[in-house]
């Protein structure tokens, strides 16, 4: 080995990275009362069945329209689990309304 003329260059796995997926954090800003959140989402889900319209599955289709500026975004609908995530990979911006069922 100490006479050898061989040189072998070997690849170290620090050397490639690889991308990582862009995550947002969970915002942990603060808390309410459950009884408070209870009329909140209340109010909240009125407010969106009143003022917005429902685009059902289409909601996919009409957030690119939004993100893009060739709509507005008063809408609301239920996309599929793959629809959001190809969304919030293409930097759609996307809030989760928990619905509140009024009994």
């Amino acid at each position: 080995m100490c006479d050898s003329t061989a040189v072998d260059k070997a690849l170290h796995t620090t050397s490639a990275k690889l991308p990582k997926k862009k995550q947002k954090p969970i915002p942990d800003d603060y808390f309410v009362m459950g009884e408070s959140a209870d009329q909140i989402l209340q109010k909240l889900n009125k407010k969106i069945k009143k003022d917005y319209q429902d685009v059902g599955k289409n909601f996919a289709k009409e957030a690119r329209k939004a993100h893009k500026g060739k709509r507005d975004q008063k809408f609301y609908g239920k996309p599929s689990k793959e629809e959001i995530n190809k969304l919030l990979d293409e930097g759609v911006d996307l809030f989760a309304v928990p619905d509140y069922k009024d009994n």
